[in-house]
């Protein structure tokens, strides 16, 4: 996996509220100083521009980090919905992550007459 898959940009997008404490601004000072956290941006007072490492956060550790610090997200179907892709997603990057087929050994011990790419279609033959 290439150093640039390692990492995620996305935008977080805050319930609308009057109070400066809640806003995009207060919520990036407290995303900034947390490990694998690159970036963090307010874009206007409702929206925090991120970047992250996937070897250490992930989209929905960020989403309940905010929670717990009393940050309401847009909850809204299509930000529900998004928010679901993007950790779909990540869940399946961290697990590639995780399993490299160029750091994989040889396996020595393959029985023969288990198929090779050399000989897939000889394999396929026994079964028409």
């Amino acid at each position: 996996m290439d150093d640039a898959d390692r990492y995620r940009c996305r935008c977080i997008y805050l319930k609308q509220s009057d109070e400066p404490a809640f806003q995009a601004e207060a919520a990036c000072d407290a995303l900034i100083n947390i490990d694998g956290m690159l970036l963090a941006a307010p874009i206007d007072t409702h929206c925090i521009h991120i970047i992250y490492s996937l070897d250490q956060l992930s989209f929905e550790i960020i989403v309940e980090l905010l929670a717990e610090l009393e940050f309401e997200t847009d909850k809204s179907l299509l930000q529900a919905l998004r928010n679901t892709i993007f950790c779909f997603l990540e869940d399946n990057a961290r697990d590639n992550i995780q399993v490299d087929a160029t750091e994989l050994p040889a396996n020595e011990d393959q029985s023969p007459e288990s198929p090779t790419l050399q000989d897939n279609e000889k394999y396929w033959d026994d079964y028409r």
